[in-house]
C-alpha cells in the first residue's frame, strides 16, 4: 500500500520541529516505502473528478496528479476563542485562542482551571494528563505546580521517535554548548 501514498511536505523535511538525526532514519525508511515524498512543497487546489481527486501543487513537486484519496493533516488550533459563555468570566484567551493559565492551571478566573491543548504548547495527551493532575490536587488544597523541566515527545511512526527537552539544533540557536554522544539501538 505506501508503494501508492505520496507524501507531501510543505517544509523542508518531514516532521520539522523534531531533531534531524532522528528524522533521518524514519525519512530513509518512508522514502523506500511511498511512492514519492515531496517536500517544499504545498497543495494549493483539491478537484473530485471521475477518476478519483485531481490535486495541485506548487513548489519543488509543482505540477498535478490524481489520488484514490487525499489525507489532509495541517496541525491544530484551540478553541479557547470558541467556548460558549467563556466571555460571560474573567478567563483570558490570547490572540492565538489559547487560555492563559498560572503554573497551577488556574485561568483569571479562580474557580475555572484548564489544561491541555487549550492552554498551549505542546499539545500532548501525556502533558494534558499530568495538568489535569496538577489542577485536581490544586483543588483539593495541595500546594503543587506544573513547572516540567522537560516534556517528553513522540512521534507514534514506524520507526516511533522519541526525545525530551532541548534538541541539538534548539541548543544551538540558543548559544548553548553541546556534547552529542550516539549509540546504535540494535546493539
Amino acid at each position: 500500500l505506501g508503494s501508492e501514498v505520496t507524501v507531501v511536505e510543505m517544509m523542508s523535511g518531514i516532521l520539522p520541529g523534531a531533531d534531524r538525526d532522528l528524522v533521518d532514519v524514519l525519512a530513509k525508511r518512508i522514502n523506500g516505502l511511498m511512492k514519492s515524498v515531496l517536500l517544499n512543497t504545498k497543495v494549493t487546489k483539491a478537484v473530485p473528478e471521475k477518476k478519483g481527486i485531481r490535486v495541485t501543487f506548487e513548489g519543488d513537486g509543482a505540477g498535478e496528479q490524481v489520488f484514490d484519496r487525499v489525507l489532509v493533516s495541517v496541525g491544530r488550533r484551540p478553541n479557547g476563542k470558541t467556548m460558549p459563555g467563556l466571555d460571560k468570566t474573567r478567563v483570558v484567551v490570547n490572540d492565538r485562542g489559547f487560555i492563559e493559565v498560572d503554573n497551577q492551571l488556574r485561568t483569571a478566573e479562580p474557580s475555572i482551571f484548564a489544561i491541555g491543548d487549550v492552554v498551549g504548547q505542546p499539545m500532548l495527551a501525556h502533558k494534558a494528563s499530568h495538568e489535569g493532575r496538577v489542577a485536581v490536587e490544586v483543588i483539593a488544597g495541595h500546594k503543587v505546580a506544573f513547572e516540567p523541566k522537560a516534556i517528553p515527545a513522540v512521534v507514534f511512526t514506524d520507526p516511533e521517535l522519541c526525545w525530551a527537552g532541548l534538541t541539538e539544533s534548539q541548543a544551538e540557536k540558543e548559544g548553548i554548548k553541546v556534547s552529542v554522544a550516539t549509540f546504535p539501538w540494535g546493539a
